[in-house]
C-alpha cells in the first residue's frame, strides 16, 4: 500500500510490511470526530485487505493517543440512538483490529481516553509513554464504557478492578497498566514510537501464516470452550504444516542444528 495522508487519517509504510495508520487531529487531542470515526473505518478495512502488510502501528499525532469521541459532536447527535452511532462509527474499526489477520500495535502516547482506550484495547500489543494513561471517562457524563471496552477488562483485569476503572474514572498510569496487563511496553514519551517500531519488526520476522492463526486462536479463546479451542488449534495447526514457510523453516532449523 501507498503512503496515503488526508486531513483526518495518516498511513504510512514503514520498511519490510510495518504500516503506521495515525489519527491526525491533534489540536483535540485526535478526539474522534465523525469524518475521523469514518475516515478511520476506511483505513483499517484497506489495511485489512493489503496482503503486502504485515504488521500495523495504531497511534496518534501529536501529544495523545486520542481522547475518546468529539464530545461537541456528541451533544449534537444526541437524539440518535447511541447503539446507531457506536455501529456505524467505531464498532467497525474495533472489530477490524481484532479480526484482520495481521498484528496490531497501538503506541500510545498521553491520553487514551473514552472510547479511544477501546481502540488501544483492541489492538494485540500495547506500548505505552511514561506519562501516558487510560482514562474510561464515559460515567463523568452519565455513560457506560462502549466499543467493547467492558469485554476487554472484566477479562483483563476481573470485575472489581474493572468496576473501579470504570465507574471512578480513575486515571490507569502506564506502569499500572504494564502490572495489570493492559500494556505490554513502557518507554520513555519520545520513544513510545521507535518502541512499537521495534516490535513490529520482530513480528515481521516470524511466519505470516502462524502469526496470524496464532492470533485468530487467542482471540477466538476468550469466547469458546476449551475443547473448542483444542479444535482450532487442530486445524490451524495443520494450515501452518501445509504451508511453504513451515517446510523452509524446519529446513532451516534442522541446517543450523548441523552446524
Amino acid at each position: 500500500m501507498p503512503n496515503q495522508t488526508d486531513d483526518l487519517i495518516h498511513i504510512s509504510t514503514i520498511e519490510n510490511g510495518v504500516v503506521e495508520v495515525t489519527i491526525a487531529r491533534p489540536e483535540v487531542r485526535n478526539a474522534l470526530n465523525e469524518p475521523t470515526a469514518l475516515a478511520l473505518n476506511n483505513a483499517l478495512a484497506a489495511v485489512a485487505k493489503d496482503a503486502q502488510i504485515r504488521c500495523v502501528i495504531l497511534r496518534g499525532e501529536g501529544s495523545s493517543f486520542c481522547a475518546g469521541a468529539d464530545l461537541a459532536e456528541f451533544e449534537k447527535a444526541a437524539s440518535q440512538p447511541a447503539s446507531e452511532r457506536l455501529e456505524t462509527l467505531f464498532l467497525p474499526a474495533l472489530r477490524c483490529l481484532m479480526t484482520m489477520d495481521k498484528p496490531v500495535i497501538a503506541a500510545v502516547t498521553g491520553a487514551a481516553a473514552g472510547i479511544g482506550v477501546s481502540y488501544a484495547l483492541a489492538s494485540d500489543m500495547v506500548v505505552m509513554g511514561r506519562s501516558a494513561y487510560l482514562k474510561l471517562a464515559f460515567i463523568n457524563i452519565g455513560l457506560i464504557p462502549d466499543g467493547g471496552a467492558c469485554w476487554h477488562l472484566v477479562r483483563t483485569l476481573g470485575h472489581a478492578q474493572a468496576f473501579e476503572m470504570a465507574a471512578l474514572a480513575t486515571p490507569i498510569s502506564a506502569e499500572r497498566c504494564l502490572a495489570l496487563g493492559l500494556a505490554n511496553r513502557i518507554s520513555d514519551d519520545d520513544q513510545v514510537l521507535e518502541e512499537a517500531r521495534r516490535l513490529a519488526q520482530m513480528l515481521v520476522a516470524q511466519s505470516p501464516q502462524a502469526l496470524s492463526a496464532t492470533k485468530r486462536a487467542l482471540r477466538e479463546a476468550a469466547q469458546v470452550s476449551l475443547n473448542d479451542t483444542m479444535t482450532l488449534e487442530g486445524e490451524l495447526q495443520d494450515q501452518c504444516k501445509a504451508s511453504d514457510d513451515f517446510q523452509a523453516r524446519v529446513a532451516a532449523f534442522r541446517q543450523s542444528r548441523r552446524k
